[in-house]
């Protein structure tokens, strides 16, 4: 259970992280001297559309919450 903004934000900078560094670990599987070809393209088009797009959405939302504005929606 996240109880502050910072720890809001650091959650949301490791979500970023991580999918920077998967991003990268896929990249370096479709450079010249390892996997290529149709397979390799798709599979790559795959991942960012369904994991990096999915975990930068995350991180994004971490990113835009406020325990302030969900304070005022809680007390009105």
């Amino acid at each position: 259970m996240f109880l502050s903004n910072g720890e809001m934000q650091a959650a949301a900078a490791q979500v970023h992280q991580i999918s920077a560094v998967m991003t990268n670990a896929i990249n370096e599987l479709g450079s010249a001297h390892s996997w290529s070809g149709a397979d390799s393209d798709r599979f790559q088009r795959e991942w960012d559309d369904l994991v990096t797009s999915r975990l930068t959405a995350a991180a994004n939302k971490l990113d835009g919450i406020s325990f302030e504005d969900i304070k005022d929606v809680l007390l009105g």
